[in-house]
């Protein structure tokens, strides 16, 4: 699932966020936010070490900050380079790219420790372990809308696995809706197969296969066709 964000060492600065880094293209938002400062914080807890030597002593580090809304406690990490952090980061790593440089090498110091680090053999471990971690905690789990059984009884494929893990990483409030829309269509034109994918047996990847050539062409999210053909065609998932 991996090919349709990037490769394990893939490191991008050229939309809306900061930065994005590795094979689930974790962001570092606007703020300085964002699920790979968190990733970062989790990494320095099991390689203190390794994160001194990856990011630290190269100018990278996270921060914890505490926000209080009402009586509850909010923890958030944020991502700095070398104390800086949100649009002032964000003009630092882009000096030197413009129209001019198109095309060309520019230098960009920031982003070095940030690719040197996605190459590591730990941190690539880790991005792993945040995969399989995402798919079982929060993706299988997911109850679609309008149905009471969760997305694990219906996909037991690679494929139909390694499709919703793909828009829960591109878009992923908008899962148990189209999930939701894709089993709604399939019942449609099957009103006599059970409500419970438990009951379905030996037909059950006939079904799944065609639940998933609905959701996967029409769920939300970036170029979600092109992206599910991919992963049609991926041999890993056949």
């Amino acid at each position: 699932m991996s090919e349709n964000e990037g490769n394990l060492d893939s490191v991008q600065s050229y939309d809306s966020e900061i930065v994005t880094v590795g094979a689930m293209q974790k962001t570092v938002n606007p703020e300085g936010y964002g699920e790979f400062p968190i990733q970062m914080h989790e990494f320095k807890e099991e390689y203190p070490d390794r994160f001194k030597k990856l990011f630290e002593n190269c100018g990278w580090n996270v921060k914890k900050e505490v926000i209080k809304v009402k009586k509850k406690e909010i923890i958030k990490w944020r991502a700095y380079y070398q104390d800086i952090t949100g649009q002032d980061l964000k003009n630092k790593i882009r000096e030197g790219f413009g129209v001019k440089t198109y095309k060309k090498k520019v230098k960009c110091i920031p982003i070095e420790p940030l690719i040197n680090a996605a190459k590591d053999p730990y941190f690539q471990a880790k991005q792993i372990e945040d995969f399989i971690l995402r798919l079982r905690i929060h993706v299988l789990p997911i109850i679609p809308i309008g149905y009471e059984y969760k997305i694990k009884d219906y996909l037991k494929t690679k494929l139909g696995k390694a499709t919703a893990l793909d828009q829960h990483i591109n878009r992923p409030a908008y899962v148990k809706e189209d999930f939701g829309k894709a089993l709604n269509h399939f019942y449609k034109e099957n009103p006599s197969v059970s409500k419970n994918p438990n009951n379905w047996k030996d037909s059950h990847e006939t079904y799944e296969n065609e639940i998933l050539e609905y959701y996967g062409k029409h769920r939300r999210g970036t170029h979600m066709p092109l992206r599910y053909n991919q992963l049609k065609n991926n041999s890993h998932l056949k």
